[in-house]
């Protein structure tokens, strides 16, 4: 098995065509590797923008990308065609899913498809790295944090540019390989389940009366006791996430319950946590906002 580690960087550019904003891919970056991490070759290549014609400022000082580099750069197809034929039948993999998202993105733009030619298998190297190094699952690791939590090295790498992050990814990637541990982590990219998971915009839900929310996900036990809380008071939107005073009636422990939702491709997704009880000042006009969340036991 053959594995390449791809990163992208991109562009903001407005689009006349979409009336909008895209993230343009101005440059292709690629490490490939045997399963015995030997490096059998490398792909770097800028990418000539289409849709922008001037690199903003801030990603020129983010990636020291000039728009003179760019200049005699192939265009966006060009690079594609060649990528497909230097990546063959290997698995391709990004950290996490921003650079697929831009690719499906910038192939839909300029080929009216969103299917990705060379993407046969994929792993979203994050996810399996997360998993690892067993990392809070309420927050997303960066490559940088992946890189310092191993001890890697990478001072003698340009950090925001292509090749240098797909290196320091398979650096990564090296420290953790586990056949067995790979494995679920294998994604079909050629299924249509592949790219509607992949496009699926997670939202985080802010309606209580939601009908996926079950009355057990606003359940808190104490976390002294164990035992079954009660509500003590109503339940309010804060940071996209709702918090409400419980009270134990075995022990009298007195506690805060937050909770956060967030629909995902594979449903609902519910993040809880206790936080310490403080006796707050009732503020008036937010007790009368009608906006205030509905009880719900």
């Amino acid at each position: 098995m053959k594995f390449v580690i791809l990163d992208l960087e991109w562009n903001g550019a407005y689009s006349r065509r979409l009336k909008g904003f895209m993230n343009e891919i101005i440059e292709c970056g690629a490490v490939k590797v045997d399963e015995g991490f030997h490096i059998l070759d490398t792909f770097e290549m800028f990418i000539r923008p289409q849709v922008g014609k001037k690199i903003s400022g801030k990603i020129s000082d983010l990636t020291s990308i000039t728009n003179e580099d760019l200049a005699d750069g192939p265009q966006f197809l060009q690079v594609v065609s060649r990528f497909r034929r230097w990546t063959g039948d290997a698995v391709v993999m990004t950290w996490g899913t921003s650079d697929i998202l831009a690719l499906i993105e910038n192939y839909r733009y300029f080929c009216g498809s969103r299917r990705i030619p060379f993407l046969k298998r994929y792993v979203d190297l994050q996810a399996y790295c997360e998993r690892c190094l067993s990392y809070d699952r309420t927050k997303q690791m960066g490559l940088s944090t992946a890189a310092q939590l191993l001890e890697i090295d990478d001072s003698d790498l340009d950090h925001h540019r292509a090749l240098a992050d797909s290196m320091l990814s398979l650096r990564c990637f090296q420290r953790l390989y586990n056949p067995e541990k790979l494995k679920p982590f294998l994604q079909d990219a050629e299924s249509e389940e592949f790219y509607n998971r992949m496009e699926f915009r997670t939202v985080t839900v802010c309606d209580l009366n939601h009908p996926q929310i079950k009355a057990s996900d606003l359940a808190f036990c104490c976390d002294l006791c164990g035992r079954r809380a009660r509500r003590s008071g109503k339940w309010q939107l804060r940071n996209k996430s709702f918090r409400a005073p419980f009270i134990c009636k075995h022990c009298g422990h007195r506690f805060y319950g937050r909770v956060q939702f967030k629909l995902k491709y594979e449903g609902m997704i519910v993040k809880k946590a206790v936080l310490p009880f403080q006796e707050e000042t009732k503020n008036p006009v937010e007790a009368r906002n009608p906006e205030t969340p509905k009880e719900s036991e």
